[in-house]
Order: C-alpha cells, then sequence, then structure tokens
C-alpha cells in the first residue's frame, strides 16, 4: 500500500462534496484510489531517457493558409448581406 489512508480519502472526499457515511466504504475508497495510484507510479519504472519529448501524438503542421493583405471590402460589400443597417451601419436590436 501506499500513502493513501482513510483520512486522505475523507479529505478529498470533503474536497469533492461527497459525503462519505460508513468506514467501510472509507475503506473500500481508499482500496481503489491506493490501487490506481500503485498503477500509476509504473510510469516511473519506464526508461525514458532515450525517448524524444512530443508536443501532441499526431505529428501535425500547420494547416492553416498563409496570412496575406488584400483590398477591403468596400462599406457598400461589407453590408451587402445584412438584414437591417442605417446611415451606412449595421442595425440591431437594442440590448439594454
Amino acid at each position: 500500500m501506499s500513502e493513501i489512508t482513510t483520512d486522505v480519502v475523507k479529505h478529498v472526499a470533503n474536497l469533492a462534496r461527497i459525503d462519505i457515511q460508513s468506514e467501510e466504504k472509507a475503506e473500500e475508497f481508499t482500496k481503489e484510489l491506493d490501487a490506481i495510484v500503485d498503477y500509476a507510479k509504473q510510469l516511473d519504472e519506464l526508461q525514458l531517457s532515450e525517448t524524444e519529448p512530443m508536443f501532441h501524438a499526431l505529428d501535425l503542421t500547420n494547416v492553416m493558409r498563409e496570412d496575406e493583405a488584400s483590398e477591403p471590402l468596400s462599406q457598400d460589400e461589407a453590408l451587402s448581406n445584412s438584414k437591417s443597417t442605417e446611415d451606412g451601419q449595421f442595425k440591431v436590436p437594442k440590448m439594454l
């Protein structure tokens, strides 16, 4: 067993707002959490000194297009698909 105790389980349950009433449940959760922590500790045994760090599991490259400057839309073009305009501006419903 590791450093997981029933006191630790009760503390974590309290932080998560989980009500553990019986000692049996606390013991059961202690065993389960301890098994999870022991399983995770197996990662410490891996030899990773020759492994190159990764940022992502897939070798992806930037798939976005180049940002190229172009002529901006004219005011008429920008407003052409709007439902409602007034005095050369978008007209929207009042929010307040």
